[in-house]
């Protein structure tokens, strides 16, 4: 059996197209999408049409952009908020996807087999603990345990848009990396080929070159930037370079935005400035 898992495309439409053609000339038997199809980025109704087309029998997962996407729906957006700059791009979404978000609330948030001798698995966007709580390549000990939980043959992960493979103890854990927006300076597109042969799990990373201008156009032609936010700026920089930049704003100005003593786009202003 052969199944690719891929996930965090954030709206990027060459990146998947890339990966999807893939996966294709592979022959997978399944496809998963373990999360953040959707959000983060420019194009999210059109990956979402562009899946649907070419493999409406995929797994969905929700990842914690689908379930903040599902939360922002569910209220009209605040401008008098400090936050409203930070969660403008999530309402601009909303916008952009219409009804064809309502479906995304009946999307699973994980997929367990525990009965599979030899091959179980567990495959979720972030870990046990939460969708936004994901395992760095560097994550050890009891902290790792803990977002391993019961123990399972084959562990699939996404979320931190760092990509790779390892054994621990008896179970294979994987990061798939992401599609859209790699942040382990790889700017090429990251999904994970699975394979059990002969009572055992086999994984490999792939990386996919895509045509990255496209994107780069769909940002601006979009209004993802123009609509979406000062924040936006910092997700196009990680874009960009592969690298994350929102995980350290947020640590620098977030809780100095939420008590009002800086504004969102002057602390993206002095964060781009002093990079």
């Amino acid at each position: 059996m052969k199944i690719a898992v891929l996930s965090d495309v954030h709206g990027n439409v060459p990146a998947l197209e890339a990966v999807l053609e893939d996966i294709a000339a592979w022959g997978a038997d399944q496809v998963i999408v373990n999360g953040d199809l959707l959000n983060r980025g420019p194009c999210s109704l059109a990956v979402l049409q562009c899946l649907q087309q070419e493999l409406p029998q995929a797994c969905l997962l929700r990842g914690n952009h689908e379930n903040w996407l599902l939360h922002c729906a569910g209220r009209e957006p605040n401008p008098d908020s400090p936050t409203f700059e930070i969660d403008r791009f999530a309402h601009w979404s909303v916008v952009q996807l219409g009804e064809a978000l309502q479906p995304v609330a009946a999307w699973d948030d994980h997929l367990d087999m525990a009965e599979l001798e030899g091959g179980s698995l567990h495959i979720t966007h972030g870990s046990r603990l939460g969708d936004r709580k994901g395992i760095q390549p560097e994550c050890e000990g009891e902290e790792l345990a803990e977002k391993l939980g019961d123990p399972r043959d084959l562990f699939i992960v996404s979320h931190t848009h760092r990509a790779f493979t390892r054994r621990v103890n008896a179970t294979l854990l994987i990061n798939t990396g992401s599609v859209g927006q790699p942040f382990d300076g790889d700017k090429r597109a990251s999904y994970a080929r699975l394979q059990f042969h002969q009572g055992r799990w086999q994984g490999e990373i792939v990386r996919i070159p895509y045509a990255r201008e496209r994107a780069i156009a769909d940002f601006e032609l979009s209004g993802f930037l123009e609509e979406g936010g000062a924040l936006t700026r910092v997700i196009f920089r990680e874009f960009i370079e592969a690298r994350m930049h929102v995980g350290p704003w947020r640590r620098r100005y977030l809780e100095a935005v939420k008590r009002g003593e800086i504004g969102v786009v002057e602390s993206v202003q002095r964060y781009l400035g002093n990079l």
